[in-house]
């Protein structure tokens, strides 16, 4: 049986959506498990109404724990985790079975696909690059191997597995950001295989503006960074053997310094160019080597959305380069104050 666990805070906006889609499974042999994480709106009165089994905490924890609770309580031997703003496909449960037949495979991701009921640039932008970055790795040859991941809109895992490997880390508070993350990292450095599989991709119920875009990429980096210094400053963690892995591109970490360069060059071919016009050029060259790196994700994006969204895109891509190096710096800032979370 595959028990399904969603941790829900004060998500009754897409808990319904959610719920509908696992109650069109056609695979039956499922339980859902909706852990109210001290919602103040109807979220455990609806999960009630589609009859899940509902485990209501009385103060909020975060997604991290609240999966870790669900887990305790759950009756099926695979376990598979979902968001409330994640719409599953009707063979999403049989495939995640299916998958999990192969006693060499300890748990299986997926990704989010194309579709998106939000056609505004924000939302289109962070789907699609989600997209194409699980598509990407979905696609090469570690991917068999197995990946280093374990992104929780959509994660099974044998249920044993993750108990042994002691859950989330509950140090993580809030929306689920990074804990998904370090647990994925986790799973490899014990040569547990997780694997990515292409065929299982689910809507993401998730409206975007650029500030609440530029805020999740910011605080993805903080978090992806704050992981990786812990991994290799800490001795504890270098002793135990603890691999880092993200699914970050390595043309967009490349981009991110190009970005922070960008309004330094900018600014000095502002202030400078009638003496010294060569800091346009230099501006110009940098602008361009940033689009150039990024090309390949840069032309996905045009193949998916046409080419006016593609221009808005190159446009756009500096600005969240720029952010996610700034995630950087602030992790640093934190590591060092001894904020290691």
């Amino acid at each position: 049986m595959i028990s399904v666990v969603i941790p829900a805070h004060n998500a009754a906006r897409t808990l319904g959506d959610c719920l509908q889609a696992i109650r069109g499974s056609d695979y039956a042999a499922c339980e859902v498990i909706v852990v109210d994480d001290a919602s103040t709106d109807d979220t455990a009165q609806l999960a009630a109404q589609y009859g899940c089994r509902v485990v209501r905490l009385p103060q909020n924890v975060g997604a991290a724990q609240a999966k870790n609770v669900g887990v305790q309580t759950a009756l099926g031997e695979i376990v598979l985790f979902t968001d409330a703003d994640i719409v599953l496909q009707s063979d999403t449960l049989r495939l995640v079975a299916e998958d999990l037949l192969d006693p060499d495979v300890a748990g299986v991701v997926g990704l989010l696909g194309k579709k998106l009921r939000y056609g505004n640039f924000s939302s289109q932008f962070k789907n699609l690059w989600m997209y194409y970055t699980y598509m990407r790795l979905a696609a090469s040859d570690e991917a068999s191997r197995g990946v280093g991941l374990f992104f929780t809109s959509l994660a099974a895992i044998r249920r044993e597995v993750f108990l042994r490997m002691g859950g989330f880390d509950a140090h993580y508070r809030g929306a689920s950001i990074t804990e998904d993350i370090e647990f994925g990292q986790r799973l490899l450095s014990a040569s547990l295989r997780v694997r990515l599989d292409a065929r299982l991709q689910v809507e993401h119920l998730k409206h975007y503006d650029w500030r609440e875009l530029l805020r999740t990429d910011l605080q993805r980096s903080l978090g992806l960074s704050k992981t990786w210094l812990r991994r290799k400053l800490e001795p504890e963690q270098r002793s135990s053997g603890h691999k880092y892995y993200a699914s970050v591109p390595w043309f967009f970490v490349l981009g991110v310094p190009l970005a922070w360069l960008l309004p330094l060059f900018a600014l000095l071919a502002l202030v400078l160019a009638a003496r010294r016009p060569v800091w346009v050029l230099v501006t110009l060259l940098d602008y361009l080597a940033l689009l150039l790196v990024n090309a390949p994700f840069l032309n996905a994006l045009r193949e998916a959305r046409g080419w006016l969204f593609g221009v808005q895109c190159c446009l756009f891509l500096p600005l969240d380069l720029w952010v996610s190096g700034l995630g950087v710096l602030w992790a640093v800032i934190d590591y060092v104050a001894g904020d290691r979370y």
